[in-house]
């Protein structure tokens, strides 16, 4: 019974403070929402990989390179042999397995595509319980030409078909072969790191024209996992690694290292691999635990500022409730109860807001996956609700208790006496508190996602070193069954109108690790070398991206430029080479000068640990150039000359006009020369975007965050400017008759709200310009320190003219009403 008076108590008033009742449960219910969806987001995060069955045993190996002269080279992939020595060395490892990721052509009937398929040993699917729709996934285990497609490759493919028996032609490293499709397994969730469409068992012997990639020490080619026995310990392995490292594996390449400090190895379990692995060479696109925290700070920010603002409004109503707590006092109503009743009042309005925020919610979710390229959900039927549930009711208790505290603590005699509110200076100055936190976090997340954009868009826009705009990338032209009609195809090309430069490029932008070699000049020991990245061109390759040539001069199809093959220097070639170089090698080779270092030899090893050089002569400088994203910068590199069709994968050329139509021409005279191999293109720029589209889904959602959390937080401050304003209604009056003008009214109440909104800004400016500035540090090119102190004065603009109109519309009420009503109003 006394519940429900409560609870119809708690509805009448809802109902009868109308304004009152929409701002907290709208602003509860943008709060919760935000909350909800980024809660799906870190739960996704964190639970990467967590539902295979044995995720606990389950580990990867990792590798780290370090040379001389460059930051460490990071990668989730090992060597091919490293396999054997592993399993030769732990026995404690119960399966492990290779996975390489590869792209082959294939085909099935007229039909051809491009798509990922790997090559795994057979205990992969020892480690990785697979849940198979059809077929039998062991029965291939022994058979090298068998084939596993996931539920969406086998519809891709065969549609609704029956697509155990099929045969599909793949071509890869130069060798087509027939496989069978012998199982179909459910599509691995997209919450793992593994991501395998399609996959054939792996046998060394069956590769042997290829048998570089099972045998080289130097190079990363697979990603390895493995299982451990029950009772093995992982960090005794990972202690082990080192000394394994210079017992097992060949000499360092480099002379004066150990292997193990030229290659590090090191293990990490399934589970962490999401957030905590770093370097190249991963199969889906890893998470950041920096975006995990900030997100969940962000959340627990939103969320504080919506409680605030239930805080500020029901204490501020206190005027409001008074005559009717101590009346309840006077017939015998304990100061538990009171409790009870306000707390019950504040679980029913964050309900009631619980409600609206779920349609939120829902109605935001495609649009928010979209962004972030997740399929993230609430799962009413399973712990979603009672979560939910309990969330609820614990942010009404949080939010409601303090209210709950103050307003059951009215004396009913003085009160009643007075006939007035108990509000105090304490309480008055405790709102400001509240409100100067509010602004302080909405603030500082204006600024740190201005900053985020302003360093996406300088990204964007800044000089790489070569023209963008207008390149377009043909790609696959390296593929087995392209390569002998990649010249005709260029060639054709060539003569199209539309047709300004192209040229060949192995691959020129987001090449993520690229190559390097060992290279040194004729003043250096022969023993000292240093390491620098190499890149293949083809002819007309500067002027098709214009890039200048500072100094020397270009590749030149009518000199000699082309150098001797690996294989010719081998056999003992002394033939000279010819390169080109950037700014970033002149410094990192020690030349004086960049006009000294044309027609300077440097000699590079052909085949490390082999000692055996080749001498190339330098005949051109070019500035550094940035075809990676601004978080590495420009590398020292050299440009190799090559001409052998199959050592490009993309084609390269600058067009003008109507892209579709040069489009279409191109797609055809494709089809026409290379029926086998689908047509793929990316625009440069559209690729240079797309190294930042991480950050840039990020920081939209980040944007419309901290837009919700000013949102609420003007939500509470309309509301507080309304009750103050009531508040002050006689003092307004008094005023007027005294002879002040409607503009001093308004400017003295917008005042006591703003040098609020002024504090908050000083408040959040070294806040944000330290976590910025944190976040600016992972960028070689990034905006200046002023242009953040730029961004901290238009949010203090922003913020005073934003609280300023919110707090508007309430003071021209109370400013322009009659003083006679006013001094009538106690």
């Amino acid at each position: 019974m006394l519940l429900g008076n409560y609870l119809i108590a708690g509805w009448r008033n809802l109902v009868r403070h109308k304004l009152f009742s929409v701002i907290n449960i709208l602003g509860l219910a943008i709060g919760l929402a935000a909350v909800i969806m980024i809660m799906l987001f870190v739960r996704d995060e964190l639970n990467y990989d967590r539902f295979w069955s044995n995720s606990d045993s389950i580990y990867r190996v990792h590798s780290v390179f370090s040379v001389p002269g460059r930051d460490l080279v990071k990668t989730v992939k090992t060597p091919g042999p490293l396999i054997h020595a592993l399993k030769n060395q732990f026995p404690q490892i119960n399966s492990i397995a290779r996975v390489y990721m590869q792209r082959p052509t294939v085909q099935i009937g007229i039909d051809s595509y491009i798509d990922n398929i790997a090559l795994v040993d057979p205990g992969f699917v020892d480690i990785f319980d697979l849940e198979v729709i059809s077929g039998d996934l062991l029965s291939g285990k022994q058979d090298t030409s068998s084939l596993v497609l996931n539920q969406t490759m086998a519809k891709k493919y065969f549609g609704d078909s029956n697509p155990i028996g099929e045969v599909l032609t793949l071509a890869m490293y130069g060798v087509v072969r027939d496989y069978k499709v012998i199982a179909v397994i459910k599509d691995i969730p997209s919450n793992s790191q593994v991501n395998i469409e399609a996959f054939a068992y792996l046998d060394e012997a069956d590769w042997s024209e290829n048998s570089w990639l099972f045998t080289y020490w130097y190079q990363v080619f697979c990603q390895l996992y493995f299982t451990l026995n029950t009772a093995s310990d992982i960090g005794s392995i990972n202690e082990q690694m080192d000394d394994f490292v210079n017992a097992k594996l060949p000499p360092s390449p480099v002379e004066g290292m150990k292997m193990s400090e030229h290659m590090s190895l090191r293990a990490m379990p399934i589970k962490d691999l999401h957030l905590k692995a770093v370097g190249f060479g991963e199969m889906r696109e890893r998470g950041s635990t920096a975006v995990v925290i900030t997100f969940t700070i962000v959340a627990a920010l939103i969320l504080a500022i919506a409680s605030i603002n239930f805080m500020n409004l029901s204490t501020a109503r206190s005027n409001q409730r008074a005559r009717e707590i101590s009346l309840r006092k006077v017939f015998g109503a304990s100061r538990l109860q009171l409790i009870l009743q306000f707390l019950g009042e504040s679980i029913l309005i964050t309900i009631i807001a619980m409600v609206f925020s779920l349609l939120f919610v829902e109605l935001a979710l495609p649009t928010y996956n979209e962004v972030l390229n997740k399929h993230l959900m609430v799962n009413y039927l399973s712990g979603d609700f009672f979560t939910l549930l309990g969330f609820t009711l614990c942010i009404g208790i949080v939010a409601g208790l303090y209210p709950a505290l103050i307003l059951s603590g009215f004396k009913p005699s003085r009160v009643l006496k007075a006939n007035k509110s108990m509000e105090t200076s304490a309480s008055t100055k405790l709102r400001s508190v509240l409100v100067i936190l509010q602004f302080s976090v909405s603030i500082s997340l204006f600024i740190t996602t201005s900053v985020i954009y302003s360093q996406m868009n300088f990204a964007r826009n800044i000089d790489l070193g070569y023209t963008k705009e207008n390149m377009l990338m043909i790609k696959n032209i390296g593929e087995e069954m392209a390569a002998d009609q990649q010249v005709t195809f260029l060639e054709e090309l060539r003569r199209h109108p539309q047709v300004a430069d192209i040229t060949r490029f192995y691959q020129p932008v987001d090449r993520r690790g690229g190559n390097n070699i060992l290279v040194r000049i004729d003043s250096a020991e022969a023993l000292d070398p240093v390491v620098i990245s190499v890149q293949s061109v083809g002819y007309d390759f500067f002027k098709t991206y214009q890039i200048p040539v500072l100094h020397g001069r270009a590749y030149d199809e009518q000199r000699s430029d082309v150098s001797p093959t690996v294989a010719e220097v081998l056999k003992g070639s002394t033939a000279v080479g010819k390169i080109m170089i950037n700014q970033a090698a002149v410094r990192r080779l020690g030349f004086t000068s960049e006009e000294d270092a044309i027609g300077n030899m440097i000699y590079h090893r052909v085949a490390p640990p082999d000692t055996t050089e080749a001498a190339m002569e330098i005949i051109g400088i070019v500035p550094d150039v940035l075809f990676e994203s601004l978080r590495g910068g420009a590398l020292p590199e050299l440009y190799f000359l090559n001409t052998i069709p199959k050592g490009f994968n993309t084609l390269s050329l600058r067009f003008t006009g109507d892209p579709i139509i040069f489009l279409e021409d191109a797609e055809n005279l494709w089809k026409s020369l290379i029926p086998g191999v689908p047509f793929s293109y990316q625009f440069v720029d559209e690729a240079v975007a797309l190294q930042y589209e991480a950050e840039s889904g990020q920081a939209t959602i980040f944007a419309v965050f901290a837009s919700l959390a000013i949102i609420v937080a003007c939500l509470g401050l309309y509301g507080l400017a309304g009750f103050t304003a009531e508040r002050r209604t006689k003092e307004v009056g008094i005023r007027k008759i005294l002879g002040a003008k409607v503009s001093d009214i308004i400017w003295l109440m917008l005042w006591q709200f703003c040098i609020l909104v002024i504090i908050a800004n000083l408040i959040a400016w070294p806040i944000s310009f330290y976590y910025a500035s944190s976040w600016l540090e992972g960028f070689s090119e990034r905006i200046s320190t002023g242009e953040i102190f730029v961004l901290s004065i238009i949010a203090a603009i922003a913020s005073l003219l934003i609280a300023s109109l919110t707090v508007l519309t309430n003071t021209l009420k109370v400013a322009r009403s009659n003083p006679a009503n006013a001094l009538r109003y106690e």
